[in-house]
């Protein structure tokens, strides 16, 4: 694919997941943005255990189960990590969005409340891309020479290369602002005058 190609396809995921936050209201995206540090970790940790699992049985490839033979499970498993690991990342946030228990009180002024989109929804697209990368490369997804791999395999457009060379930044950026955003600081300033 060429990079306008794979532009056009960034921009109009983009662009869907900007629609869907707009449509779901701020509570939904809350529990979304939430929601996605816990299947981030538990993507990962899914996506480790695959990878343990696989070891295990390509160290005793003769041996069977259910009439395969572990080696043959090994690779079923190698082959399908990323689908198994996607759909689990899916049904587990449709799980959270629709039953999940967090909570965060917002404003009662609807203007206020609106006026929290603008924060909200990039975050939101941001937690569903990025997780969508952990889910995706797995381990990789923090490791600075695989994603400057990925990158140089994807694109030859430099903003692109930056974008997907920095997610460990993006990350970071991303988790620093929900926490903020979702606390409730008060500072109390006093002068002597």
């Amino acid at each position: 694919m060429t990079d306008t190609v794979i532009i056009y396809w960034i921009i109009l995921l983009v662009a869907i997941l900007v629609i869907f936050s707009f449509s779901i209201g701020s509570d939904k995206m809350i529990k979304i943005i939430l929601g996605n540090y816990i299947l981030g970790i538990l993507c990962l940790a899914a996506n480790q255990s695959i990878t343990i699992l696989i070891t295990f049985l390509e160290s005793t490839p003769t041996l069977k189960a259910l009439g395969f033979t572990y080696q043959d499970l090994a690779t079923f498993l190698q082959n399908g990590k990323i689908t198994i690991v996607l759909v689990l990342y899916i049904l587990f946030l449709l799980l959270l969005y629709s039953k999940s228990k967090i909570r965060i009180s917002l404003p009662d002024d609807e203007i206020l409340k609106k006026s929290l989109y603008i924060i909200l929804v990039p975050l939101c697209v941001t937690s569903i891309i990025l997780t969508f990368e952990i889910v995706l490369m797995g381990i990789n997804s923090i490791d600075t020479q695989s994603l400057q791999k990925l990158a140089f395999s994807l694109t030859t457009n430099d903003y692109l290369y930056q974008f997907i060379t920095l997610t460990p930044l993006w990350i970071l950026i991303h988790g620093v602002a929900t926490v903020l955003i979702t606390s409730e600081i008060k500072m109390n300033i006093k002068t002597d005058l």
